[in-house]
């Protein structure tokens, strides 16, 4: 059951704005203490950096938190998209500013983990401190109505028959999901013609139109409402755990593929050395906002795990994502 929890956010942030919880990306230890937080905290108005343009899941995300942060700290989150670089600017805007708890920022696999091992950047996973999660998106494949597919059983074993002719549609070709596809071909012999598009909108024209026989795609609103009309047919959940809206439809795990499993992770992160108080702060405010019923309906039911994934568990997620991708990127 979720509950609305802002009018008692202000005291569970009061409390452990005086005890602190250190937790960095790399794990426990941030530097600063709760002495050195400003009580008042947050005294002025915190920028909450988006590595992606406005109008996706991210963004919807971001600013419903950003809102629910105010209201219950009684402070000022702005949301400023920086999606040049495809987030490697907002990234390092991020790792640059002061610790202070007044730029934070979302993240999520491609630019956390994976821009810097695909290009020389200045920054790294180091320079960054985890404070909670706020939503996943979870991942699919799946085909258009008239594919010859019926179920991934079929798609795949065609795959591994007839190698590098049944193409597969990812969204970027250094995307994680293009990465995880990289793994799953390489681990379980099997081989498509994968085809990189712009963005999961190029995506999602190309499957409807009928240049590619199937997907590996982000499950966000615009593809349910193809699931819903149609036009999309889904053979796998990607995810650990069943969709919540495709009860019926089996994992990659079900189905045999053990160890294939991935989602879009969408962590709230500091720079490197954030002061512990604030670190505690913000992870409660996260966890209430998750609990809210006002933000899960602006983000979506689906996105929002019932359980909330903390500080250091959020960068146990993301530093797991660097040791699966790593031999893969390199």
């Amino acid at each position: 059951m979720r509950f609305n929890l802002k009018s008692t956010f202000f005291t569970s942030a009061a409390v452990i704005l005086s005890v602190g919880v250190a937790v960095s990306l790399t794990g426990c230890g941030a530097a600063g203490t709760a002495e050195a937080v400003d009580a008042g905290y947050p005294a002025k108005t915190v920028k909450f950096l988006m590595p992606y343009a406005a109008g996706g899941p991210s963004d919807v995300t971001s600013r419903a938190m950003a809102q629910c942060l105010s209201q219950g700290l009684g402070g000022t989150f702005v949301v400023e998209n920086q999606s040049s670089g495809a987030g490697a600017v907002a990234m390092q805007q991020l790792a640059s500013a002061k610790p202070d708890g007044y730029t934070v920022g979302l993240s999520t696999n491609g630019p956390m983990v994976l821009n810097p091992m695909f290009n020389e950047l200045p920054y790294s996973m180091d320079d960054f401190t985890a404070i909670g999660t706020m939503a996943k998106i979870p991942t699919m494949f799946a085909v258009g109505k008239d594919s010859p597919f019926k179920d991934a059983e079929s798609l795949f074993q065609a795959a591994q028959e007839n190698p590098g002719t049944i193409s597969m549609g990812v969204p970027g070709a250094t995307s994680s999901l293009a990465i995880e596809l990289k793994k799953l071909q390489q681990d379980f012999d099997i081989e498509f013609a994968v085809v990189p598009t712009s963005g999961s909108a190029e995506l999602i024209t190309n499957l409807l139109g009928g240049h590619i026989d199937a997907v590996f795609i982000n499950d966000h609103k615009d593809v349910a409402a193809h699931v819903k009309d149609g036009g999309f047919v889904p053979l796998a959940a990607a995810s650990q755990e069943r969709s919540k809206t495709y009860a019926d439809l089996p994992t990659m795990e079900e189905l045999g593929y053990e160890g294939f499993f991935t989602d879009s992770v969408y962590g709230l992160f500091g720079p490197k050395g954030l002061p512990d108080a604030i670190v505690a702060t913000l992870e409660s405010g996260i966890e209430a906002c998750t609990q809210d019923q006002e933000v899960i309906d602006q983000i979506g039911e689906r996105f929002v795990p019932d359980t909330f994934s903390n500080a250091e568990e959020t960068a146990a997620v993301f530093a797991d994502m660097q040791t699966r991708y790593e031999p893969l990127v390199g």
